[in-house]
């Protein structure tokens, strides 16, 4: 069950009471047992005068909110079902839902829009939208999905976000100063999953707490993949590839795969991120040796700490840069089961796996460093434990095919059977289980028979690339699910070219934060993972070292708080919320005023609690702290 579904505790049970139900409460029975309403728009055939029914439906998503519908017509659990066309811009503020709303495609529908905002708003759910300012007559530089820090509870599912369908044609200007950014991520328990996203500046950004990121392709970026500064984040199973522009070209942000800092009360570098899980990401600098307007790209860069609690698990890098994955201030975490690798044998590289101290000297403490395959390692730290790790020298007998980024293991690969059982993933990038032979294996993946398949069903991806082509983006919806049980899929619909967003240089991170004092810079690249099967995968058990579940399957991927009451949730981040499902299997002598006042709750709570929704014209500024 998705964790935004609404409770549906009360079946079909006339005899919960022992007495006489009055009037009122009859009615109120009735209208909690009614089922949620759907309503359609249709560009092409709807019109204002429209009452949202199939055979009338209302005309565009903006005019649906500027008309007032969600607040007369379409409360907390309905669903808005969207036909192809032109939907214009869904600008919405205020307005608590609990059962969220959903706005989805129709079933073989493509509905197209310029841009997608919350702000103050909680309980939604956006799925299988074709986002991208190319639609509008003037498009410029936007994010394409903002979700400000006054709003919670919003999900992003399943759409493809792209500044302009080919950008194959770019010169650096363009992609610096006409990419738009993907989702910018500010509010709190904020999901996106399975997205694409294609020919951008910023993909992912994230400066909210309880975020999870998860399946989602950054194909074609000029800025950073994905951004993560918030506590409690998970970002799981995404792929990231192909960076755009170097500096001398003239972009001055230093790209990264994946990218921390903390903000403290003196700006980046004096706080702390807390909890942050990152595990089975693939990060590819570029697939195409011949791509231009090329850039070197940090894997895994967290240069201003401190970063607690930490757990980096499974991921592959694939790079042309020194840092495959560098933490500058990391505490009580823990760096196991990846894999980082070099694009080529030049300058700059080869990557490594680096732990050492906070730019202000304050040094790593409690950290382990276990069953990594990587080019090279650069650790220093307090009570920093670094075991079973193996410096990649020949790679063709480690892997099935290391010129096509296809890094899974060799049968006879020294990786193989050598690592440590202690405090490692019980699953590997692909979801196969660990371990499959006499031992746990060194990298993100477990070698295994072709028969064994991810828990959840598929093929584990023992053959085939990691990381796939990117193409020209398609212009219509989002692919519903091009992630399987082997991960984030590698043939992905790419696009020619990234975009920059034209963002302030508050996006752009300063030179110095790239912590590459010594000249060594910084640039990762990013691995496509391969994903040849079809069932969901259940991500592993591990706990962080905060204390947080960090479960994608059971309590939460977020921050392992249980929903109370409410039935543990096994797609998404955390369980089904304490909504009183419980009450409904209690004797009906227990029920008394209790039932009564809990029925009255859950009605009007279909109506919104905060201001009606109303139009926003203009997107917040961001402050990103760097």
């Amino acid at each position: 069950m998705d964790r935004f579904a609404r409770c549906t505790s009360f079946a079909s049970r006339p005899r919960l009471l022992p007495w006489p139900i009055p009037l009122p409460l009859s009615i109120l029975l009735f209208t909690m047992n009614a089922k949620a309403a759907d309503y359609y728009v249709d560009p092409s055939v709807g019109l204002p005068s429209g009452d949202g029914s199939q055979d009338e439906p209302w005309q565009t998503l903006e005019a649906v909110v500027e008309d007032g519908h969600f607040t007369a017509d379409i409360r907390a659990g309905d669903t808005v079902w969207l036909r192809s066309g032109d939907h214009g811009a869904f600008a919405v503020s205020g307005g608590d839902y609990a059962p969220p709303i959903t706005v989805a495609a129709e079933a073989g529908e493509t509905p197209q829009l310029r841009q997608v905002s919350f702000n103050g708003t909680n309980g939604w759910i956006v799925r299988g939208l074709s986002i991208s300012p190319s639609y509008g007559t003037s498009p410029s530089a936007v994010d394409m999905v903002l979700v400000d820090k006054t709003s919670s509870d919003v999900a992003i599912e399943d759409c493809r976000l792209f500044s302009v369908a080919d950008a194959s044609s770019w010169d650096a200007t363009e992609w610096v100063n006409s990419a738009s950014n993907g989702i910018f991520i500010r509010g709190d328990h904020i999901r996106a999953s399975r997205n694409i996203l294609t020919n951008v500046r910023f993909g992912i950004s994230v400066d909210g707490p309880n975020a999870l990121v998860e399946y989602n392709q950054i194909v074609n970026f000029s800025a950073d993949g994905i951004r993560g500064l918030g506590d409690n984040g998970v970002y799981q199973y995404n792929l990231v590839k192909n960076v755009y522009v170097d500096g001398d070209s003239g972009d001055d942000n230093h790209d990264d795969g994946f990218q921390s800092w903390s903000v403290g009360p003196d700006g980046p570098g004096t706080g702390v991120v807390r909890g942050v899980v990152l595990r089975g990401n693939v990060f590819v600098n570029r697939e195409d040796p011949a791509q231009k307007l090329t850039n070197s790209m940090q894997g895994i860069g967290c240069f201003d700490g401190l970063f607690d609690d930490w757990v980096v698990e499974n991921n592959v890098v694939v790079t042309d840069h020194w840092h495959g994955i560098s933490f500058y201030g990391m505490r009580d975490s823990r760096v196991v089961n990846n894999t980082v690798i070099d694009v080529n044998d030049v300058s700059p590289g080869p990557p490594w796996i680096m732990v050492t101290a906070h730019k202000d000297g304050t040094p790593s403490e409690n950290v382990l460093v276990r069953n990594n395959l990587a080019t090279d390692f650069d650790l220093t730290g307090t009570a920093l434990v670094a075991d079973h790790n193996t410096t990649l020298d020949d790679l063709t007998s480690f892997f099935v095919d290391p010129a096509a980024f296809d890094l899974h293991l060799l049968a006879d690969a020294p990786a193989v059977d050598s690592g440590s059982s202690e405090q490692v993933p019980e699953r590997d990038a692909d979801g196969i289980a660990r371990p499959q032979g006499n031992g746990v294996d060194l990298g993100a993946y477990e070698w295994h028979e072709p028969s064994v398949v991810p828990a959840g069903g598929g093929s584990g991806g023992s053959n085939g690339p990691a990381a796939g082509r990117g193409g020209v983006a398609a212009t219509g919806g989002a692919s519903a699910s091009d992630s399987g049980a082997g991960g984030s899929t590698a043939r992905v619909a790419g696009g020619g070219a990234g975009a920059p967003t034209g963002t302030t240089a508050a996006q752009g991170e300063a030179g110095a934060r790239d912590g590459t004092a010594d000249s060594r810079g910084g640039a990762a690249a990013n691995d496509g993972s391969p994903a040849t099967g079809g069932g969901a995968r259940s991500p592993d058990a591990v706990t962080a070292g905060n204390g947080h579940a960090g479960t994608y399957g059971e309590a939460t991927a977020m921050n392992g708080e249980a929903g109370g009451a409410g039935a543990a949730d096994t797609s998404s981040s955390e369980a089904a919320g304490g909504c009183g499902c419980r009450l409904a299997t209690r004797a009906p002598t227990q029920y008394g005023f209790a039932l009564l006042a809990m029925v009255a709750a859950l009605v009007l709570r279909r109506r919104p609690t905060r201001a009606a929704f109303r139009p926003v014209n203009s997107m917040d500024t961001r402050d990103q702290g760097a």
